[in-house]
């Protein structure tokens, strides 16, 4: 519609503007983005989630904008993670802002950023005591504590954790997860940590490291990642990973490794272990190789353990042998497969293309078997449950309708189903004494 023509009388006279209305300063109130319209729970939930990623995420949080800078500092649980450095002043700030929120503590060392700095410019004694002297005083509201010392350095654990085992009132009632790893260790001193007390720690994974292993500290353990310390060999090596069980009788997961080490240098059992301890509530157990064939400890700790409600088994190779163990006929030999098994997980040297067959055979509850093998893609072989027998319509007797046939077949492994009658599957469901693996 064409604009009305302006009078004659009006030409000489100014014409009218809409005068716009100023823009505030922060658009932000005017228009908020839609990711402002989140309740600040739900984004602080969120920016606990970056954190635990990224040490440094709550900095870059507060830099965003006043409204993110203002939710991120009355948000305590969001700098709770304190990695120990030489930044003192800035982990300073950051227990400061936690307030009364536990603490996550990390000694981790600093990677260098050129070739030309050292690999691990902080790893001596004189730094991480200084460190740890930072956080000492909050031993109290610690969460967790994670040590890794990847290199060699002498009187590593004593600087590190010291103050944590002597000092009086140096308990921790919030400690859940424990984590300390030195590979290279050569004290062969055993540590009580936290005053021997520690009655919420849930989850520990240890290695390189010998610790007086208490009941007020690890009897309410559900996860353990064990490698053994080494300063200890056969039998002796045996009965003190029983002893630990003893007491932690409430794990669920438990992964446990005997790394080939030179150090053995305390006195060594000459009699056999024949104590068995029982795990009900385990259902994960990972047992790992890191030479060329199992250790005899690992062997004789498989035999030893009584786990009723084990579902998953992983067989792992750290070293990924391209030929099978030489003992691995014999481990099978001794070590009985626990009926209640639903998921086996073979890999590399603990693979055998005979031993598959028998597994699925002799374990009704069997569901799932994953074998990976060097250079091999990995195989999942998905077996379908066991059918229920049928009454026949014309003569009332049973027909034998159990079949075990795997549901995806990797090539020149599986044989064709096999049909076993009532009586054979009652037997399947005992307890195996042993898996009869065929070696020609």
């Amino acid at each position: 519609m064409p604009p009305s023509p302006r009078r004659i009388e009006d030409i000489g006279r100014p014409r009218q503007l809409k005068r716009s209305r100023p823009q505030p300063f922060f658009d932000f109130y005017v228009r908020p983005h839609p990711l402002h319209r989140l309740p600040p729970e739900i984004l602080a939930l969120i920016f606990q989630a970056g954190a635990e990623d990224d040490t440094f995420f709550p900095i870059t949080v507060t830099h965003v904008c006043r409204a993110w800078r203002y939710l991120a500092l009355r948000t305590p649980t969001l700098w709770r993670r304190i990695t120990l450095s030489p930044k003192e002043r800035m982990w300073k700030e950051r227990i400061k802002r936690a307030r009364a929120c536990s603490l996550d503590i990390e000694l981790l060392p600093v990677k260098a950023r050129s070739r030309r700095d050292a690999q691990h410019p902080d790893l001596d004694p004189y730094s991480i005591q200084w460190h740890m002297h930072m956080v000492l005083p909050y031993i109290n509201r610690w969460r967790s504590l994670e040590v890794v010392f990847p290199e060699f350095a002498p009187y590593l654990w004593k600087v590190a954790l010291s103050r944590c085992c002597h000092r009086a009132g140096a308990q921790a009632p919030l400690m859940e997860d424990l984590r300390l790893e030195y590979p290279a260790n050569d004290d062969p001193e055993a540590f009580t940590l936290f005053s021997g007390a520690a009655p919420k720690l849930r989850s520990a994974t240890l290695n390189g490291i010998r610790l007086i292993w208490l009941p007020s500290l690890y009897a309410g353990l559900t996860f353990l990642d064990y490698t053994h310390h080494g300063f200890t060999a056969g039998h002796q090596a045996v009965q003190d990973v029983i002893n630990m069980l003893k007491v932690s009788s409430q794990l669920v997961e438990f992964r446990l490794t005997f790394p080939r080490k030179p150090v053995v240098c305390l006195p060594c059992r000459q009699e056999p272990v024949r104590t068995q301890v029982t795990l009900p509530k385990l259902k994960m157990l990972h047992l790992r190789v890191e030479g060329k064939d199992i250790p005899f400890e690992l062997a004789r700790i498989a035999t030893l353990l009584i786990t009723p409600s084990l579902h998953s088994l992983r067989l792992m190779d750290l070293g990924r042998s391209y030929n099978s163990f030489s003992s691995l006929k014999s481990f099978f030999y001794i070590y009985a497969l626990p009926p209640s098994l639903s998921h086996v997980r073979i890999e590399h040297g603990w693979y055998d293309p005979r031993m598959v067959t028998p597994i699925a055979q002799s374990h009704a509850r069997v569901r799932q078997i994953v074998v990976k093998r060097p250079h091999v893609p990995e195989q999942v072989i998905n077996l379908r449950p066991l059918s229920r027998s049928r009454k026949s319509s014309h003569n009332g007797q049973p027909v034998p309708a159990v079949t075990r046939v795997p549901s995806h077949l990797p090539s020149n492994t599986w044989a064709k189903g096999t049909s076993v009658g009532p009586q054979q599957h009652h037997e399947h469901s005992l307890r195996i004494q042993r898996l009869n693996v065929q070696y020609f």
